[in-house]
Order: structure tokens, then C-alpha cells, then sequence
């Protein structure tokens, strides 16, 4: 008998997507094959208190690779990732500058730009006293470098800007201002390496003002549509955009790329470098409709993180 290949699953953290996280962690503990795996959970408190006997000295006799399922700073910024290259532990996911990279939202947005996809319109402000007269609106109010719409707005009446603004500077010290692209959103689910694959588009209804924190975790505030209901051509474009993106910032094993689709064009939000894993998240339904079950796809991710 061969032995097993034993994962260390990291979820919680720091972040305050910390609760979401911990659902990933646990779907992922729950799915992966355990003929083929010796899972070893490893929670780390809202103090980033290593659970006993996951001691950050011990790890690597331990675990032979590591599965991050964080999500947001100090768990998908870069951070961990970083921690564990110095321990010289295999992990999933994408390496230090990907991950730095893709939280960023104001250097993935220059990143995507540069490589000629398109973005909305944005400006960067560090205090709630800003005139957005260049702006239509309504806009939103995003934190720099969080993810799961954490500190998200979106601002209909000018009067609300200031309050929009107070509160994503409560999660990060830089704060985007971006136009209101009104059109189809969707969001590309990516699996690969050297030659990454892109998966069915999911597109995204929320029920509510936009896609925020609630919606997204709720089943029932969104409908979650795949495939996407748009023609083979400009699903094509969506995919080859997505694509570009996920190879511009330097992604490994698997990620998901947003976007909103409005006539002809596409508009590249931001990249999750480590996508939810939740029973109700995108990846793992773009995966199920190509074909890929939720075991499948925790043993592709692991197969593509010992690839090199």
C-alpha cells in the first residue's frame, strides 16, 4: 500500500473573512478522498494561534504539503504563502507575488491594463473628503486589498460617498472609487498551470443592490446562472480575458477572474487568487458544470501544486 500523501488544510486566520474560511476549510476536510490523503486540519485563531499540535515549528514533520484554504489578508495576500516557502513546505495555490499581486486591487487593475484588457474607470483616495466630480453616478467604494465584497459600497446619492469612503478605510489604508459598469456579471473559474484551462462562466444575479458580503454567501439573495446565458462567441472573449488576467499576475493551480460584460466589452474586476471553497461558492459550481466533482477538483489542485 502506498502511502499516504499527508495534507495539512489551513483555514481561518486573521482575516475578516475568517468565518468564511472556516466553511471552506471544513468542506474541503470533508472532500478530499481519504484513501488517497491523511488530513491533518490546521485552524488558525482570530489571533493567529496556530491550533495544537499545528505548532508553525513543527509543520513540516507534520505535513508533506499544505492546502490553504484562507482567504483575504494574512491568509491570501502573499503572507502565509510566505511563511510556508520559508519553512520550505508545498502548498496549493499561487506563490508570494501572485498572491500579493492579485489582493492588490490597484496593482492587478494596472496589471490588467497594461496587458490591454479593459477596466473601469477608477481613482485611489486615502481620506472620505474627495470630489468624484469626473464620476457618474452611482460608483463603488472598494478597500484596496480585501476580498468577498468586506467594506464594499456602492454609492447612489453623493451624500453617501463620505460614509461609503469612512468605511473602507476601515479595512485598508487605500481606498478605489470606480465607476458603475452597468451590464452582465460573470466570473471565470481557472484551473493549470503552463496551460491553464478555463471553466464554464457563472453568471451572477444578485437580488439585493449588488453582489455584496450577504449576497454572496446566501443562496437565496442570488442567482448563480451556468453557463452563462451569452452567446459562444462572447463567452469565448470572457474566458480568453480571464485568461490573460490569470497569467498577467503570475497565478498557479487554480483561481477565478470577475468580470462584467456590457455590449461587446469586457471589464476585468479583480482576481481571486484563492477562491471560496464553500458548499454555495462559484468555483466549485463552474467545476461541476464541467464535469468535475468537488473531490475531482480538491485532487487537481493538489496534482497541479506538485507540479513544479
Amino acid at each position: 500500500m502506498s502511502k499516504k500523501l499527508k495534507v495539512g488544510v489551513l483555514f481561518g486566520g486573521k482575516s475578516p473573512e475568517h468565518e468564511i474560511s472556516k466553511i471552506s476549510g471544513r468542506e474541503v476536510i470533508k472532500n478530499l478522498n481519504k484513501d488517497k490523503y491523511e488530513i491533518i486540519p490546521i485552524y488558525i485563531d482570530k489571533d493567529g494561534n496556530f491550533d495544537s499540535p499545528a505548532k508553525v515549528g513543527s509543520l513540516k514533520k507534520l505535513i508533506d504539503i499544505a492546502f490553504i484554504a484562507m482567504h483575504g489578508p494574512l491568509g491570501e495576500d502573499g503572507t502565509i504563502q510566505g511563511l510556508l516557502e520559508f519553512l520550505g513546505i508545498p502548498y496549493t495555490g499561487s506563490r508570494v507575488l501572485a498572491s500579493a499581486l492579485g489582493m492588490d486591487k490597484i496593482s492587478s487593475l494596472a496589471i490588467f491594463a497594461q496587458e490591454g484588457l479593459k477596466i473601469p474607470k477608477y481613482v485611489v483616495v486615502d481620506n472620505p473628503h474627495v470630489d468624484i466630480k469626473d464620476f457618474k453616478l452611482p460608483v463603488f467604494v472598494k478597500p484596496a486589498n480585501h476580498g468577498s465584497s468586506v467594506g464594499v459600497s456602492k454609492v447612489i446619492h453623493k451624500n453617501q460617498l463620505k460614509q461609503a469612503i469612512t468605511l473602507a478605510l476601515k479595512y485598508s489604508p487605500e481606498v478605489l472609487v470606480q465607476e458603475f459598469i452597468d451590464g452582465v456579471e460573470v466570473t471565470c473559474a481557472i484551473l493549470g498551470n503552463d496551460k491553464p484551462k478555463a471553466l464554464p462562466l457563472v453568471e451572477i444575479v444578485p437580488k439585493k443592490e449588488f453582489f455584496d458580503y450577504e449576497a454572496k454567501y446566501d443562496a437565496n439573495l442570488t442567482d448563480e446562472i451556468v453557463p452563462a446565458r451569452i452567446s459562444k462567441s462572447l463567452t469565448k472573449k470572457a474566458q480568453e480575458a480571464a485568461l490573460k488576467a490569470y497569467r498577467a499576475i503570475g497565478c498557479k493551480d487554480f483561481g477565478r477572474v470577475d468580470m462584467i460584460i456590457r455590449g461587446k466589452d469586457i471589464y476585468a474586476l479583480e482576481i481571486n487568487t484563492i477562491p471560496g471553497l464553500t458548499p454555495v461558492s462559484l468555483f466549485p459550481k463552474a467545476a461541476k458544470a464541467a464535469g468535475i466533482s468537488y473531490e475531482k477538483l480538491l485532487d487537481k489542485i493538489i496534482s497541479l501544486s506538485q507540479e513544479n
